[in-house]
């Protein structure tokens, strides 16, 4: 709320300036006999570029990005993993608390004693962030499931950079289409998958 405030206010005297500038401009080219509609437009452009040049580029990186590598993947299902393992999900039990280990880009949280989540954070040249979370077989290093998401890279709970206050950047994720499949498989979410992988066994 406040952030949002900052940045009205911000935008309103930003355009008060833009066109007090822009009027200035075309007076005085007028004055030296020259166009002032030539001298208004590129003082006009100048200032949307100053403050807006990388809106248009990162909504279609970000829509690039989504198409191209977005989704989600199962690689074996439970079933299978099951199968492979016979016996041994009925002793995995979920851990209740939690607790995240960092390495590097990224960060792993233990579901159960064979069951890790792992999300990789990486940023592009734009700023665009790219989420990769995984479940992970921790005994043999298998990747049962993976889901790649996208968005703008900003933080608005608590800015630091000039681009957190932009706020007409701000995408949480790929835009879901009405009936894309690549977000669900088998009628699950990551979500859901996660929580199945964390209680295998059937405890809640």
């Amino acid at each position: 709320m406040i952030v949002g405030l900052i940045v009205l206010v911000g935008l309103i005297l930003y355009l008060i300036l833009t066109l007090v500038l822009v009027i200035a401009n075309v007076r005085s080219a007028r004055k030296e006999g020259k166009s002032g509609w030539v001298r208004g437009s590129v003082v006009l452009v100048f200032m949307y570029l100053l403050l807006f040049w990388d809106w248009i580029p990162t909504r279609i990186a970000i829509q690039h990005y989504c198409t191209s590598q977005g989704g989600f993947i199962v690689n074996k299902t439970l079933d299978q993993w099951k199968a492979e393992n016979p016996g041994v999900a009925e002793t995995l039990v979920p851990y209740k608390n939690v607790t995240s280990e960092k390495s590097g880009e990224k960060t792993r949280y233990q579901l159960n004693a064979r069951f890790a989540w792992d999300i990789r954070t990486t940023h592009d040249f734009l700023g665009i962030e790219k989420r990769d979370e995984r479940i992970v077989d921790t005994a043999t290093g298998e990747v049962l499931a993976e889901y790649v998401d996208f968005n703008s890279g900003q933080n608005q709970l608590n800015p630091e950079r000039p681009r957190d206050f932009k706020l007409w950047l701000w995408l949480g994720s790929c835009p879901r289409g009405y009936g894309e499949t690549k977000w669900v498989t088998d009628g699950d979410s990551f979500r859901t998958l996660k929580n199945k992988a964390k209680n295998i066994n059937g405890v809640m």
